[in-house]
């Protein structure tokens, strides 16, 4: 586990061997050593933060980010000072290596990584492909009928206001919710359904540590015979236990949603002792069920939905969710 005294050690040795090296050949083997992007020693402290607790995060992420700032303008300065300074001479040295050589090895271009959001996303899917469910994308553009109308949004209902939602004509709009898919798949599939549906959504909303209006959005569909709320609180609540871990406890408590009835929410005990919400869920109500040309006498089903970024939030301890799209590397390379 990493502690503020390996940190500080880490800074010592650092700084030495810096001063100690005599050519630009040398520097760089101390930079691969401490900042190597595979097996560098501050790289791979970094790796661990995600098993750190919320605590140790908050007192040992700053030195961490600290320390990798020090070796990279220690080794930048350094290097400054090395130029003009001749290069330890040996049997092959880089500058007489033929470059037209084919069998001399390449430089190793720098490899990417998943997205936090997208790899809770591929999680998602990885646990509900488990439980039989396969995942739908559909149109960010949608229409009125299918993001609102069929949904149980009518025409006076809040959510269709034009300071919540960005609409392009009149019955034209950047869907608020992935629901629309929920709708579309339910019209040209015949029950038994088990569906996912992620996919990015809008919404007019104030940037702030918790809200952006353009975010993603995980829903899913099941529709059966003979399905129950017990079932979908079971699914929650293995859901929450293969992604939070084993120990993971949720509560429900009763909610409205237009297109569910009954309508719940769900709430996970967070390390921090705190209930925290994780999605909205329900069984889908038999009006919706009609829409679809679905028949609620024979066919019952339930639904839920949740936002990845918030669950990234809950998982690695992360208090600001613009921090995702900050396009900052220190905190990308976390994950």
């Amino acid at each position: 586990m990493i502690s503020s005294k390996q940190i500080n050690d880490l800074l010592r040795s650092l700084a030495k061997e810096v001063s100690n090296s005599n050519s630009s050949e040398e520097l760089e083997t101390v930079r691969i050593k401490y900042l190597g992007r595979r097996q560098g020693i501050i790289t791979n402290l970094f790796k661990e933060i995600p098993k750190l607790s919320l605590k140790d995060k908050k007192a040992l992420v700053p030195s961490l980010n600290s320390l990798k700032q020090e070796a990279e303008s220690s080794i930048e300065e350094k290097s400054a000072s090395l130029e003009g300074t001749p290069k330890v001479s040996k049997a092959k040295t880089v500058s007489s290596v033929d470059v037209d050589d084919p069998t001399v090895p390449g430089i190793k271009p720098q490899v990417g990584h998943e997205h936090p959001t997208i790899k809770v996303i591929n999680e998602i899917k990885e646990i509900f492909h488990y439980l039989g469910f396969g995942w739908q994308d559909g149109p960010e553009v949608e229409f009125d009928l299918y993001n609102f109308q069929k949904l149980r949004l009518h025409k006076d209902h809040p959510a269709r206001d034009t300071q919540q939602t960005y609409y392009l004509t009149e019955e034209t709009l950047l869907r608020t919710q992935t629901s629309n898919m929920q709708i579309r798949y339910m019209e040209n599939h015949k029950p038994p359904l088990r569906m996912l549906f992620p996919g990015r959504v809008y919404r007019r909303e104030q940037i702030d540590a918790t809200h952006l209006p353009s975010f993603y959005q995980v829903e899913g569909l099941l529709v059966d015979k003979k399905t129950t709320m017990s079932d979908l609180i079971g699914v929650i609540d293995f859901f929450a236990k293969k992604m939070f871990g084993k120990k993971t406890k949720i509560r429900v408590y009763g909610h409205h949603f237009p297109y569910t009835e009954p309508s719940i929410e769900v709430e996970v005990l967070h390390s921090s002792g705190r209930w925290l919400e994780i999605m909205g869920a329900g069984m889908v109500h038999p009006e919706v069920l009609k829409n679809c040309r679905i028949d609620p006498k024979v066919y019952r089903g339930w639904a839920f939905g949740m936002g990845p970024e918030r669950i990234a939030m809950l998982k690695y301890g992360i208090g600001d969710i613009r921090l995702f799209y900050s396009n900052d590397l220190t905190f990308l390379e976390q994950f």
